[in-house]
């Protein structure tokens, strides 16, 4: 297994390379990340490259058989390209152009940025060719999201000329007749920026938000379709820069969660998927169970396994600082990742910076280069995980739910959210966290992907919709399968068009319901709901449905609607389809997807539930095991099904188990 950090030679004196190469290899770090903020330094002049550092930096961690994944550096131009072109720099959706000053200062749209950054790929690529010690590239660094300069005007508007061939197909299909918005030529196509109808307005958090979104809703849709494309076409335009010269594998550090990208599309031109995870940080702290999500969406991208490329590895922020990381949760988020698919774990980063923004953000090392508590734990993760790799790598998880998630209905939700309230992402962490909370593992997937190896899909909120997805997806239950969706399904054709079909749309027959009307809830008002699963209360959306061969799983119990079917069950084929008509408490939500996992024989992997912790059960060349995470700051006696040999403690283990804080046990399976 790769095991390995980020470093930032070009941070530090020469005379420090040495030594950090030898405590790396203390650790068993056997690989780092270099170069992807090094424009400058690489290129300090125009056409005047400098490699020498860059080679004796990879010359001094090679000796102590350090590998190298190399970054591009385009995600941080240098002045003197910004200086000759500032029609290079960023405009936000209000007209205003953002400067210099931190990273990310370019539009991917702008035809001379897109040639200096081939070039950089290019001239690096040559350099390094033959380098043996280079193992994997990486493109740029965690790519953005849209701008609104002069630059994506004139490609947008090639993009809508290639996707509708004349503007009246745009105008049919965007509805450009509302508000006397037809266009005549591709000419007067603008973007989506600041508008007259536009300012501020209450956020469902209680926050102030300004966002557009009063454009018309097809032009808003299209627009972060094509940047997310343009993304791609950038990110490929590197890719065939490098893969002239090498057959080197090639990766982009990803995300997690964030959506201004699609990173299925993506993820199409790499060869292996990476991303960059801080449980922790001046921003927030996620969950165990959002985190799991991430690492399962990004096991899904590609369906396969992935590395992670940047893992928090101290206290880290900008201005201020998250919490440090108590002992023992650097090993519990490393075996996290790999319990969900992680095949390399790199740290970000070695040691923490003294100038520049990220002064803050800590590494394993602190600002003094000593090695302290932080270093004595990775280290030690690192001679575990160098016994324990051939178990780890290329294991698999062979989960039978799969959670659908599509970044068109990211985007179309975002924009118009039915209500105040309304979040397509949370709805799907919802839905995520009542299924693994339960120990029952999520692959978290394209509507692309083959449904057929899944009992039980779930496409919650599944808005814009087309008639090959209903044609799947009926093809998908009637052969047997299960199939969860939600309010806010098919009601949108997939130019974000309100479909004239009476709903739920092309799932209509599927389902075996129609909507006789809907309730958006506002302002604190609940409604009660009770049925099979126990009772509830939905606070922000109501389906009033009429049965057309469905059964009644819930129904609602007040408002005028009481007496009604809220969640339905409908027979199709081979296979059933579930429709849940409103939202759910957690406690409801928890309830009534643990009687749909009993249903369709989605088996835990513990017999029963415990909060705050992972049970992820993995396969290896036929064998498998069960990787538990504990991820409280107290124990807890965990009972298990059967007899395991612990492959960390070489222990035993039958019939319970107590989990101390932080714990992370790796169960062989010896059978019941």
């Amino acid at each position: 297994m790769y095991f390995g950090v980020d470093y930032y030679p070009e941070h530090w004196p020469e005379e420090r390379w040495a030594v950090d190469a030898r405590m790396m290899r203390e650790a068993n770090i056997n690989i780092v990340r270099l170069a992807e903020f090094a424009w400058a330094k690489l290129e300090p002049d125009e056409g005047r490259y400098d490699f020498t550092w860059l080679d004796h930096a990879i010359e001094v961690l090679a000796k102590e058989g350090i590998k190298i994944i190399l970054g591009t550096p385009t995600a941080a131009a240098p002045k003197w390209l910004m200086d000759k072109y500032p029609d290079m720099y960023p405009v936000d959706v209000h007209g205003l152009t953002k400067g210099f000053g931190t990273r990310r200062h370019y539009c991917v749209n702008h035809p001379v940025y897109q040639k200096y950054s081939a070039s950089i790929a290019r001239v690096m690529a040559e350099h390094y060719k033959d380098n043996e010690h280079i193992v994997a590239w990486q493109i740029d660094n965690e790519f953005g999201g849209p701008c609104y300069c002069q630059s994506d005007l004139h490609a947008f508007r090639i993009w809508l000329r290639e996707k509708y061939g004349t503007v009246d197909k745009l105008n049919e299909e965007w509805g450009t007749v509302f508000w006397s918005h037809t266009y005549r030529s591709w000419e007067e196509i603008m973007l989506p920026t600041y508008a007259a109808s536009d300012g501020f307005s209450q956020g469902g958090s209680g926050g102030l938000m300004s966002t557009p979104y009063n454009h018309n809703p097809g032009m808003q849709l299209d627009y972060r379709r094509f940047y997310s494309d343009s993304t791609a076409a950038y990110q490929r335009l590197q890719i065939e820069e490098i893969r002239a010269c090498t057959s080197l594998p090639i990766t982009h550090n990803l995300m997690g969660h964030f959506s201004e990208i699609d990173y299925f599309d993506l993820g199409k031109d790499l060869d292996f998927i990476s991303w960059d995870n801080y449980p922790n940080n001046m921003w927030g702290k996620s969950s165990p169970l959002t985190v799991a999500m991430a690492h399962d969406l990004m096991r899904g991208i590609k369906n396969q396994n992935y590395w992670m490329m940047e893992q928090q590895s101290g206290p880290c922020g900008w201005h201020s600082l998250g919490d440090t990381p108590e002992p023992g949760q650097l090993r519990l988020w490393t075996y996290q990742a790999i319990a969900h698919g992680a095949d390399a774990m790199v740290y970000f980063r070695w040691r923490a910076c003294t100038v520049g923004i990220e002064q803050y953000w800590h590494g394993i090392l602190d600002h003094d280069g000593v090695g302290r508590r932080r270093y004595r734990e990775i280290t030690a993760i690192g001679h575990e995980l160098k016994e324990q790799s051939p178990l780890f790598v290329g294991a698999v998880n062979n989960n039978t739910v799969a959670l659908i998630k599509n970044y068109d209905q990211v985007w179309s939700h975002r924009a118009q959210p039915h209500n105040r309230n309304f979040s397509y992402e949370a709805l799907l962490a919802g839905y995520y966290d009542a299924v693994a909370g339960q120990h029952v593992g999520v692959d978290v997937v394209s509507v692309e992907n083959d449904f057929t190896p899944y009992k039980l899909v779930l496409m919650p909120a599944f808005n814009l919709m087309t008639e090959e997805i209903a044609d799947k997806c009926e093809a998908y239950v009637a052969g047997g399968g299960s199939l969860l969706i939600t309010f806010r399904s098919g009601t949108r054709t997939w130019n974000n068009r309100m479909t004239t079909l009476t709903l739920p749309g092309l799932f209509r027959r599927l389902a075996g319901v129609e909507l006789e009307e809907y309730d958006s809830v506002n302002f604190g008002r609940t409604v009660s709901v009770s049925g099979e699963f126990g009772d509830g209360t939905a606070s922000m959306w109501c389906d009033v449905l009429k049965l057309e061969g469905a059964e009644s799983l819930a129904d609602y119990e007040s408002h005028y609607y009481s007496g009604t079917p809220a969640v339905t069950v409908h027979t199709y084929g081979k296979g059933k389809v579930y429709y849940v008509g409103c939202d759910l408490d957690d406690r409801a939500m928890e309830s009534l997807m643990k009687l749909v996992l009993e249903r369709e024989g989605a088996v835990p992997s513990l017999p029963q539930k415990y909060d705050g912790v992972e049970a992820v059960e993995r396969e290896k060349d036929g064998k498998s095991y069960l990787m538990l995470l504990n991820h409280r700051s107290e124990s807890v006696d965990v009972e298990l099904g059967g007899t395991y040999i612990d492959a960390l403690s070489k222990q035993t283990i039958e019939g319970r188990i107590l989990l101390e804080p932080y714990a992370v046990h790796v169960l062989l399976n010896q059978g019941i």
